[in-house]
C-alpha cells in the first residue's frame, strides 16, 4: 500500500493561480497590439524576435518570404528549428522559423506555434504595405529597385551586417558605353539592353541578395555574408555573362561591363561604403572597362590579397 503524505506538498492558492493567468493574458495582449503597430516588415520580426522570448526562449529566426516581401535572418543560427508555414486563406505569407541550441519539447513547441499564430495578421498587413512601397521604389525600365529603395535597404542591410557579424559586400556595376547603344540603334534597343543586363544580373544572385538600379547608368548589388573575394569571383562571373551579342530587330550588339567592388568596414556608413563602391568602379573605367576592380575597407582585415584586377 502506497502512503501519500501532504507534509511537503506546496500548494498554489486559487488566486495566485488566477492572477498569474491573467497576467499571462495581459502580456499576450499587450504583445499582440505591439505586433499589429508594426508596418515594416524589419521592424515587425525584431518585436517578434525581442518580445517573444516573454513566451519561449529562442536564439535566432528567420522568415522566408517565398515571392513576397524579403528574407530575413536574425539572431544566432542553431541547430533545433521550428518550422511554420504561414497562411491567411489562400495567401502565403512565407515561412518563420525558429532556432535555438537545445531542442524544444512538447510543450515548447505548442507555445512556438501559439507565438508564430500571432504573427498572422500583422505579418498580412506589413506584406501589404511592404508591396505598396515597392511600388514607388521602382525602376520604371528594369523593375528593379531604384535609388530610394537603396536609401531605405541598405542601413538596414548595415545593420544587420553587423548584428549577426556577417560580411556585407556591395558592387557597382555599368554597361560600357551603353549611351552609344541608344544613339546607333535608337532608344528601344538601349531599353533592351538594359533589360538584358538586368535579367542576367538577377538570375546569377541568390534569394537573399538585391539588385537594383539606382543611377542612370548603374547597377547596385548588395551581397550579404559575402566576403570581399566572394564579391568579387561573383563580379568576374558577371561580367563574363554580359559580354555577350544582344539582338535587337536583327541587328547584334556585344555588351560588356565594369564593375567595383568592397566590403563594409568597422567605421563605414552608408555614404562611405557606396562612395569606396564608386571609387573602385571608376578605376575599372580608368583602366580601360570591361574588367572589376575591388577595394578593401580601411584599417580592416578582409583576407584580400592578390591583385583585384582581372581580365
Amino acid at each position: 500500500m502506497s502512503v501519500i503524505t501532504l507534509e511537503n506538498t506546496v500548494v498554489t492558492p486559487l488566486t495566485k493561480v488566477r492572477q498569474q493567468r491573467l497576467d499571462v493574458q495581459l502580456r499576450q495582449l499587450e504583445f499582440h497590439a505591439l505586433l499589429h503597430r508594426k508596418l515594416d516588415l524589419d521592424l515587425l520580426f525584431e518585436c517578434l524576435m525581442i518580445e517573444g522570448q516573454s513566451f519561449i526562449a529562442f536564439d535566432g529566426l528567420r522568415y522566408r518570404a517565398g515571392d513576397r516581401g524579403t528574407d530575413i535572418h536574425l539572431g544566432a543560427t542553431r541547430p533545433y528549428l521550428q518550422h511554420f508555414e504561414l497562411k491567411l486563406g489562400e495567401r502565403g505569407l512565407g515561412e518563420v522559423i525558429l532556432m535555438r541550441g537545445r531542442a524544444f519539447t512538447p510543450r515548447e513547441e505548442r507555445d512556438a506555434e501559439r507565438l508564430v499564430e500571432s504573427l498572422v495578421y500583422p505579418l498580412d498587413n506589413a506584406l501589404e504595405h511592404h508591396e505598396a512601397v515597392l511600388f514607388t521604389m521602382r525602376d520604371d525600365e528594369t523593375g528593379l529597385g531604384n535609388q530610394r529603395a537603396i536609401e531605405l535597404q541598405l542601413p538596414r542591410e548595415l545593420r544587420l551586417s553587423r548584428r549577426v557579424g556577417q560580411p556585407l559586400a556591395v558592387l557597382r556595376v555599368t554597361v560600357d558605353h551603353l549611351e552609344a547603344v541608344g544613339e546607333h540603334h535608337g532608344a528601344e534597343a538601349g531599353i533592351q539592353a538594359w533589360n538584358s543586363v538586368a535579367a542576367t544580373l538577377s538570375a546569377r544572385l541568390r534569394g537573399s541578395d538585391l539588385l537594383f538600379r539606382t543611377e542612370e547608368n548603374v547597377f547596385t548589388l548588395l551581397l550579404g555574408d559575402t566576403t570581399l573575394d566572394g564579391a568579387l569571383a561573383l563580379g568576374q562571373r558577371l561580367r563574363r555573362e554580359v559580354d555577350r551579342c544582344v539582338t535587337h530587330e536583327n541587328v547584334q550588339f556585344v555588351l560588356t561591363m565594369s564593375a567595383g567592388v568592397t566590403i563594409a568596414g568597422d567605421k563605414d556608413d552608408v555614404e562611405s561604403l557606396l562612395a569606396r563602391a564608386d571609387q573602385a568602379l571608376d578605376e575599372a573605367r580608368l583602366q580601360g572597362r570591361n574588367q572589376v576592380r575591388a577595394l578593401e575597407p580601411p584599417d580592416t582585415d578582409c583576407g584580400f590579397d592578390d591583385d583585384p584586377t582581372a581580365a
